[in-house]
């Protein structure tokens, strides 16, 4: 009996792997493609759920109105709230502000300014607009939306 010494693979052996992988990737790469492009409109929908979530906390926590700034054109949306001791209109913003601009998303909105009263309810003051807003994002082939009704719920 002879034994080889020899180690390592043909190259027959190396290019049927090199085939096998470049087969799978062909047939997977696009379903990859597809669901990162869902994943980035589904997180700027999470990001504005988080926001109206912040801004209804915001009222709670300081006792004023908060409200829920949707700048559809700029792509951005934050909120704010008078954080003075004496209720004098010095208005702050909380947290930060959302910008989407970068993301390559495109934003659309029904609503402009969302506002919640210190017990965390939508409110009409002053030039809020009423709770049942929908916002829309989309990067031209995917897109996912966000509706918050009457009462100030969010729905996915």
């Amino acid at each position: 009996m002879l034994q080889s010494d020899r180690r390592g693979f043909t190259m027959i052996e190396t290019i049927m792997v090199l085939g096998l992988i470049g087969i799978v990737a062909t047939i997977g790469g696009p379903k990859i493609a597809a669901a990162l492009q869902r994943r980035t409109t589904a997180s700027a929908v999470d990001q504005f759920a988080l926001t109206h979530s912040l801004s209804r906390s915001t009222a709670i926590r300081y006792a004023r109105v908060a409200q829920l700034h949707i700048d559809a054109s700029n792509r951005r949306f934050w909120v704010d709230v008078d954080t003075s001791a004496n209720g004098s209109g010095q208005r702050a913003t909380i947290g930060y502000v959302r910008d989407m601009s970068t993301t390559g998303l495109s934003m659309t909105s029904t609503r402009a300014l969302l506002c919640f009263d210190a017990r965390g309810l939508p409110s009409t003051t002053g030039s809020c607009e009423p709770a049942d807003a929908k916002v829309t994002f989309s990067d031209g082939a995917v897109a996912d939306s966000i509706v918050t009704t009457a009462l100030g719920k969010v729905l996915r």
